[in-house]
């Protein structure tokens, strides 16, 4: 009898347990579709100071208040935070991937290549730039908190 207690007591606290787990992980399709949201967005504006209301407007939608403001600290020091200054191009996103990072709770690998010019400008080199984005639920929306 003590061990029919012991197991049903058991049961219960670990089906408790695995659905307070199952809350505090973002869902991953909608976090992936953000994320696919916003870099393709983001690939369509420039970082000029008239397209900086533009690079604002999305910040807003896609991002908290503190990457918003980190990010327009690291732009006005001539830095992308939101790329870590390799940028993304139409042409980037046709090579985009984004996937849940399989050992940290609400961190997505965005990936995607890049040309770059590490020896002249007319040889470009393709470059891989992976983004390690912390996405977190604000009311109804995700929104990127982090970018490393």
């Amino acid at each position: 009898m003590k061990f029919l207690k012991f197991l049903t007591l058991s049961s219960m606290i670990l089906i408790g347990s695995s659905g307070c787990n199952g809350q505090t992980n973002v869902n991953d399709k909608q976090a992936i579709s953000m994320l696919k949201k916003f870099y393709t967005a983001y690939s369509n504006v420039s970082l000029r100071i008239e397209d900086l209301h533009k690079v604002d407007s999305l910040q807003e939608k896609y991002c908290t208040p503190q990457l918003r403001k980190e990010a327009k600290e690291y732009l006005q020091d001539g830095h992308d935070l939101l790329t870590d200054d390799w940028g993304i191009s139409k042409e980037s996103l046709t090579s985009m991937k984004i996937i849940k990072e399989p050992t940290k709770e609400n961190i997505y690998v965005v990936s995607y290549i890049v040309d770059s010019y590490p020896v002249a400008p007319d040889k470009p080199v393709k470059k891989q730039v992976n983004l390690y984005i912390t996405v977190v639920k604000e009311v109804e929306s995700y929104k990127i908190a982090s970018v490393k």
